[in-house]
């Protein structure tokens, strides 16, 4: 091949590899720039709205109302500013735009995941279940000791101890006052009929 040939060939192939370059280009850009606003021009955008502390209920109504697709994840996430059962994460986030029909996931809160033993003494035991299960707690059993200082029927203390941090749905003992006489089964009868369970931990 002699020189003014082989020059030809070296610049079409220049030429060659050059067009290939600008359509390479013009591709990103349209795929980029042009297209996006093609699709938003047909298919409404929308802004994802803030469902930290709605229901389950409430943050689906919001959701179907934007035309947007709720999910709601069945892993709960620990949260302690969002009460149980309440919205604690979204993807997306609050604040991004999304097209209209697009899926919103949502995490509801399990709450505190511990909760500590209540103070219940000097209660009797219907007072103490209240309080136990107000706390997110079981009573697990009851037991009895003499005691010349706090009357018959009241709780003398708990185990775990007041203030001992225990997972929520945790059990607690409860350690009642026989009174002065360690023979004497009125006090543990009339608990037993206030405060005895079908089966399983107390939860009265």
């Amino acid at each position: 091949m002699n020189a003014p040939v082989r020059s030809v060939v070296v610049h079409l192939a220049l030429a060659c590899a050059a067009l290939v370059g600008v359509i390479a280009i013009g591709w990103v850009l349209a795929d980029s720039l042009v297209m996006p606003r093609i699709a938003r021009s047909g298919w409404p955008v929308v802004l994802v709205p803030d469902l930290s502390g709605l229901s389950q209920a409430d943050a689906t109504k919001k959701l179907t109302d934007m035309g947007l697709d709720p999910v709601v994840d069945a892993e709960r996430r620990k949260a302690d500013r969002v009460g149980p059962d309440m919205v604690a994460l979204q993807l997306p986030i609050p604040g991004d735009s999304v097209k209209k029909g697009h899926v919103v996931r949502m995490w509801l809160s399990a709450g505190h995941t511990t909760v500590p033993v209540p103070d219940l003494s000097g209660q009797d035991s219907a007072e103490a279940a209240i309080h136990v299960q107000e706390a997110g707690l079981q009573i697990s059993d009851l037991d009895w000791m003499t005691s010349g200082k706090v009357p018959a029927g009241k709780v003398i203390r708990t185990d775990p101890m007041f203030g001992t941090l225990l997972n929520r749905g945790g059990t607690v003992r409860l350690i009642l006052s026989s009174g002065t006489d360690p023979d004497s089964d009125s006090a543990r009868q009339d608990t037993a009929k206030s405060a005895s369970p079908a089966s399983g931990p107390r939860t009265f």
